[in-house]
């Protein structure tokens, strides 16, 4: 008995010191970020973004409008030493383009960045509080 609880005590230590070893300190990436005004926040361990501007000119939920209105963010996205502006929208911009998306090259990668949404959506009683735009990237 005494030979099966040391052995047994064996493989576990042996066990977690294996597991353990497994671990990786890299962090899976985030594909999506909620961040408000001048904030910054990095996704998995490569890309950070930052929020420089939010205009939200979408028509109030609780109001009747003749135009739904626009949404507008200027992101900076860096990764290293490399970085670029992004500026999306969400709306109609007039185009068939999707102005919600846009693809980013940091130090020779490539990168689709999406505008999720914008929080929280504009209605007299929320005015005044702070917005945040959710982002969401991936690597492509």
């Amino acid at each position: 008995m005494l030979y099966s609880m040391k052995r047994f005590s064996g493989f576990l230590i042996v066990g977690t010191i294996l597991f353990s070893a497994c671990k990786s300190n890299e962090t899976t990436p985030t594909e999506s970020i909620s961040l408000g005004l001048h904030q910054s926040g990095r996704l998995g361990s490569e890309v950070v973004v930052r929020v420089d501007s939010i205009q939200d000119g979408r028509c109030p939920m609780d109001l009747n409008c003749i135009w739904a209105g626009q949404a507008k963010v200027k992101l900076l996205l860096s990764k290293g030493t490399d970085s670029k502006f992004a500026r999306l929208l969400l709306g109609p911009d007039g185009s068939n383009k999707r102005p919600d998306s846009t693809t980013v090259s940091l130090k020779n990668e490539r990168y689709k960045v999406i505008l999720r949404e914008i929080n929280p959506y504009p209605s007299l009683a929320n005015q005044g509080k702070p917005q945040t735009a959710v982002v969401q990237v991936t690597k492509i």
